[in-house]
Order: structure tokens, then sequence, then C-alpha cells
């Protein structure tokens, strides 16, 4: 019996270290956060089993999680992280949270340097697989997440409707190529990283793109629960440009007809996706992935762009929302990669602005929210950080972020939260059936009669051209767009 015994506590042993695996923590982890910690991951019954002999009385036990009264650190972006997003998340979740917004490079920097100095890292997707390598996020249980089978397939199989042949996955860094995390998997860590690498995981996707299926079942953790999603494309002056919405490309951003009325993002990531979506649209090159070029195809983007540069194609390369606001708004840029909410912008203080629905597709972004390591040694800071998350997709935020052009991952839980007319507008691509608030909160930003370019979200969320992403080129292609800024 004695040795029935020793065999169980063993088998139990190898799953409790098994189990902490997956949710990249160590026994030290476990030991330090007590029942509290345990709980909060769901092996509460296995601690007590391990540490109470293996009874199923003490297997079974219940372990509660104090409340969590502190408040909680959300570091990230100004795109969503809000005065009402702020508000009506407190009123909910019953504790306070600390919205640190920065830039994107520092964010990235402090996440991969300093996870004591962050609960949850709300970020795009590229730079959560940034951040992953860094083994300072964990794992999140899928388990956990309140609504996690209701968000939309574009994020967890890369389209919005799977069985479409006419929807596209897009190039780069989808969130469905990185979104799952497989805990059995070895990955390769710094030594510095509080975890070893046998305790990490890599990150997956759920989908066999050749076939555009999935593969086996749905892995059980995740690098973080996406939030929002949106579409970039180009935005234009209607006045000057007499043309719908679908007959402008990624092409027109090299028209000649244009030259001198054009500009482009000064950004090495998203400015040279556009323009290589551009040179492809027009058969001056071949890219393989617009999200992930090779050095080659980097030298001949930028050689290309240099070219229409000396002919004066470009009024001015643009950094900030308002930059291209006043570009457009003033008539000295005709057209431009835009993003929706600047062209939002220029509609409701009445210029006749358009945003284009490019038949190669938009370029795409995700946000999506990750819990730091450090965060999740308390218990009750790891169940906020869940309790968080799991908040933005109740349906208030999303309502919040729909009146300011995006997408929430849950949509529909959003529906009760707005009129219908605006779900119509919004959601359905519907005329407005009267003024509607919009961009800046005020009945009227949405006139009534207009219809969003593109229509209903599954027609605008069908095709991509590309997403967000952080290539392996990264530095090279920082210095050679450098070199068409000052050529």
């Amino acid at each position: 019996m004695s040795g029935e015994t020793e065999l169980d506590r063993d088998r139990l042993e190898r799953h409790l270290e098994h189990e902490l695996g997956k949710r990249g923590l160590t026994r030290r982890d476990l030991l330090q956060g007590g029942a509290g910690l345990a709980g909060a991951v769901g092996l509460g019954w296995l601690l007590a089993a391990c540490n109470g002999g293996g009874t199923h009385a003490s297997a079974t036990t219940a372990i509660e999680v104090p409340k969590f009264t502190g408040s909680l650190r959300v570091m990230g972006l100004s795109i969503d992280l809000i005065d009402p997003v702020k508000t009506a998340a407190e009123q909910a979740l019953g504790f306070k949270l600390d919205f640190d917004v920065t830039d994107s490079v520092t964010m990235v920097q402090r996440a991969k340097t300093q996870p004591a100095s962050f609960d949850v890292f709300a970020g795009y997707t590229y730079q959560m697989n940034q951040v992953w390598s860094s083994g300072h996020l964990i794992p999140e249980d899928i388990s956990k997440l309140t609504r996690w089978h209701q968000m939309t397939p574009l994020v967890t199989q890369g389209k919005i409707d799977p069985t479409s042949t006419d929807c596209t996955y897009g190039d780069g860094d989808a969130p469905f190529r990185s979104l799952y995390v497989d805990a059995d998997k070895k990955g390769v860590w710094p030594s510095s990283a509080d975890t070893p690498s046998e305790l990490r995981g890599v990150l997956v996707s759920w989908v066999d793109e050749s076939k555009g299926k999935t593969v086996g079942e749905e892995p059980a953790f995740t690098i973080g629960p996406p939030n929002n999603f949106n579409l970039d494309s180009i935005g234009y002056d209607a006045d000057v440009i007499d043309r719908r919405p679908e007959e402008i490309d990624w092409s027109d951003l090299l028209n000649a007809s244009y030259r001198n009325r054009v500009a482009i993002i000064n950004d090495p990531g998203l400015g040279m996706q556009d323009a290589g979506a551009a040179a492809r649209a027009i058969g001056a090159m071949a890219i393989k992935d617009l999200g992930n070029m090779t050095r080659p195809e980097i030298d001949g983007l930028v050689k290309i762009l240099l070219e229409y540069k000396r002919k004066k194609q470009f009024r001015q390369l643009w950094t900030t929302l308002n930059d291209s606001v006043q570009l457009m708004a003033s008539g000295d840029v005709a057209l431009q990669d835009m993003w929706w909410n600047a062209v939002a912008l220029l509609v409701a203080n009445g210029r006749n602005a358009r945003y284009a629905v490019p038949k190669s597709g938009f370029r795409g972004w995700c946000s999506a929210q990750g819990i730091s390591t450090e965060a999740a040694k308390n218990a009750s800071k790891l169940q906020a950080c869940y309790d968080y998350i799991n908040w933005w997709h109740s349906g208030k935020p999303g309502a919040i972020m729909m009146r300011q052009g995006y997408y929430n991952v849950v949509q529909e839980t959003s529906r009760a939260f707005v009129e219908p007319a605006e779900w119509d507008y919004w959601i359905e691509g519907k005329p407005a059936a009267k003024d509607l608030p919009g961009i800046t909160g005020k009945v009227g930003d949405i006139k009534k009669g207009q219809v969003r370019e593109g229509g209903a979200v599954n027609q605008r969320a069908c095709r991509f051209s590309s997403w967000n992403s952080f290539a392996d080129e990264q530095d090279y292609q920082v210095e050679r767009w450098n070199d068409f800024v000052v050529g």
C-alpha cells in the first residue's frame, strides 16, 4: 500500500510541475504565492493533493482568493487607454486602474526589461510577439477567459468567415498566427529569464493556411486575448479626387496624377508596408510578405521610393494623427495613407474626405492584453488582471470604442449599450437613420444618411493586404527607411 501511495505522490508531483509549466510559473512562484495563487491559476486541488497527502477531501477543497484592493497598472497606447474606458472599468470592477500611456517603442522596451513595472500589457499583437521572448508574460489560461469562444474567428482562425474563399489572411503578424501558446513545446529564452526554458511555451497558430482549416484541438493557452481591431487604408479629398472609395487602391500612393499631393506615414514598419503594397499593386516588384520583407526586397522598394521622391510624388511625410489631418485640411495633400479616425475628424469638421476600400485589402491591426509574470505571483492581482481583460468583452467598452470607429472582438455584447441606429451604422453598414455621435462624441459627427465606406464589418474585415508587423529585418528596414527620408 505504501508503495502505491508513493507512486501516486510522484505522479501528482510530476503533474503539478507540468501544469505549472503550462502556466509559465515555477514551484517557487507557487510556494511564494501560497494557496491564493494556486486557486487563482486553477491548481488549488493539485497543491492540496501534493501537500496534503493526496486525500480526496483535501484535493477538492475550494480556495478563496482575496479581493484585489490596489490599483491595477495597465501599460499601453492612447488608442484605447482613454478616460471613458477607465471610468467605466473602475465602476464595473470595483478597483482602481492606473493607465500608463506611452509610445510603442518604450512600452516594448519596458515590458522586456522591467516586468515589475506593469500588470497588464495592452499592446498590438505584433508587440506581444516581441515581448514574449523575454519570458515576462504568462501563458493565459483560456478557460479563465469568459467570452473566449464568442470572439470573432478573424482573430482565432484568420478570417471573419473561416469558410470563405474570397476573404484573405493578409501578410504579416495577423493575430491568429501567434495567438496561442503550446505550453508543451520548449522555447528559446534568455538566461536571465525567471522561468527556465523547459517551463515555457512557444507561440503557435491553430490554422493550416494551405488548407484553410484548423488542425487538432484548440490550444489551451494564449499569449493574451485581443480586445480591439480595425482596418487602415487611404484617406483622400473627394473634392479633388472624384472617385468612389472602392476605386482607390494602394497603387494610388504612386499615381502620377496626384504628384506632389501625396503624403505617407513616416514609420519604417507601416510606411514600408503601405509603400510595398503600392509597388506590388502597380507591378513594380514582387514582395512575398509585406510584413516581413527580405533585405533584397527592402533594397528594391527603397530604390523605387527614392525614384518617386525625385519625381516629387510625395508632398510630405506625416508622423502624428494631427499631422495627417492638417495636411489634408490645408489642401496641401489630396491623398495619403491614414488612420480611420483622422478621416472621421475631417468629416466631422465639414471636409469632404473619404476613406478608401482597397481591392487588394486593408492593412489590419489588432490589440491584445498580456499579463506580467510578476503580477501573476500575487493571486489577488492575477485575478484582477483576468477580471479586467474579461471586462473588455462585456459590452460597454465595445460601445465606447465603436463610436471611435473600432471593432471589439466580441462585438455582440455591445449591442445593448448603443442605440439601434448606431449598431446599424457601425456594424451592419446601413445608412445612418439619424444624426449620430462619433469621433468627437457630439451628435452630428455622423450625419443622417451617411454610410461607412466598405459597409458592414463582415464585408470590411474580409480582405487584408497585410497586418501591422515586426519584421525579422527590422533594424535594416529602419536603416533603409532613413535613407529614403533623407535621400
